[in-house]
C-alpha cells in the first residue's frame, strides 16, 4: 500500500509540473545568427528584434528585455492589435518601443481586420512608427546600404484571392541589388515569397504551432490560414529559421495568444536576429 501511494504521489506531483511547464508564460528570447556574402561588413553584428503578434496582450518585462538587447532596429511583424477591443495597448508599446530605436511595421489579419483600423493606424503614425505599405526604405550604415521592405497583409473582406493580392504587393516593391529583408506577416505564405527578390524574410502569425510537443514541433494553424492552403494540423512554418531556395525565413512564435485553446509548451517569444557578414 505504502509503495501505490508513494507511486501515485510521484504521478501527481510529475503532471503538475508538467501542466505548469506547459503552461509557462514568461518571456523567452531567441537569438538567430543570418550570415550572407551580401551583407556589408558595415552592417556585422547588426541586431534586429522582432515582436509579432502582440494582440494588444500585456508583457511584464517587454520593453526591459527590448533594451537589454540593443537593438540597431525594432519591427514589428503584425497582429500589433487584435480585431476587438482597445487598440491602445498596442499603439502604447509603439510609442515607447521608438524611444529605444527606429521601428517599423506591417500589417497582420486582425490589425486589418478592425472596424476602426484606419483610427489605429492613424494613432500608431503618430508613435513614430514607420509602417511599410507595399514600400521600402534604406537603411545606411557608414557609407552602405541595406534594403527592408514590407508587404501589406492580403486581408480582405471582399473575399480577394489572397495568392494574388501577395503577389500583386510583392510587385510593387521595387527590386533592389542591396541586401533585401522583407517584413512579412502569414509566414504560411513562405513558399510564394521564394525567388522573389528577397534574402530574408521576417514573419509570424503562425504563433508557434499554439500547442507545441516536448520535441517542439508546432501542432495548430491559425483558423485564418486555413483557407490558403494550410493543413489545420502540423502546419509547414511554425516557428524558428527556415531556408528555401537561398532565402532565409525567420518565424517568431509571438506573444499573445487570442485562441480559446492556450498556449502549450510554447513561451511568448522575443526574437533577436543578427546579421552575420562574410564580406570581413
Amino acid at each position: 500500500m505504502k509503495l501505490a501511494k508513494l507511486f501515485k504521489s510521484a504521478a501527481v506531483t510529475g503532471g503538475a509540473l508538467l501542466v505548469a511547464k506547459g503552461l509557462d508564460n514568461r518571456l523567452e528570447t531567441t537569438h538567430y545568427t543570418i550570415a550572407s556574402d551580401k551583407i556589408p561588413a558595415e552592417f556585422d553584428g547588426f541586431r534586429i528584434v522582432q515582436i509579432s503578434d502582440l494582440h494588444a496582450s500585456a508583457v511584464p518585462g517587454l520593453i526591459a528585455e527590448v533594451k537589454n538587447e540593443s537593438p540597431d532596429i525594432i519591427v514589428l511583424t503584425g497582429d500589433l492589435v487584435h480585431d476587438r477591443g482597445s487598440f491602445e495597448p498596442g499603439t502604447t508599446l509603439a510609442r515607447k518601443l521608438a524611444l529605444v530605436s527606429d521601428v517599423y511595421f506591417v500589417t497582420g489579419n486582425h490589425d486589418l481586420k478592425r472596424a476602426d483600423y484606419v483610427k489605429f493606424q492613424e494613432a500608431l503614425d503618430k508613435t513614430s512608427t514607420v509602417t511599410l505599405h507595399n514600400e521600402s526604405v534604406t537603411i545606411e550604415k557608414n557609407g552602405k546600404e541595406i534594403t527592408l521592405s514590407g508587404i501589406e497583409d492580403p486581408f480582405s473582406e471582399t473575399g480577394t484571392n489572397v495568392t494574388e493580392s501577395i503577389l500583386n504587393s510583392v510587385n510593387e516593391i521595387k527590386k533592389t541589388d542591396n541586401y533585401h529583408i522583407a517584413l512579412f506577416h502569414r509566414a504560411n505564405h513562405m513558399d510564394l515569397l521564394c525567388n522573389k527578390g528577397f534574402d530574408l524574410i521576417i514573419s509570424g502569425h503562425m504563433h508557434g504551432g499554439q500547442v507545441r510537443l516536448p520535441n517542439g514541433r508546432g501542432v495548430c494553424s491559425p483558423r485564418s490560414s486555413w483557407g490558403s492552403g494550410s493543413p489545420m494540423l502540423f502546419p509547414k512554418y511554425f516557428a524558428g529559421h527556415y531556408t528555401k531556395d537561398g532565402t532565409d525565413m525567420i518565424v517568431s512564435r509571438g506573444i499573445g495568444n487570442p485562441m480559446i485553446i492556450p498556449r502549450l509548451f510554447n513561451r511568448p517569444e522575443l526574437t533577436v536576429i543578427i546579421l552575420k557578414s562574410e564580406n570581413k
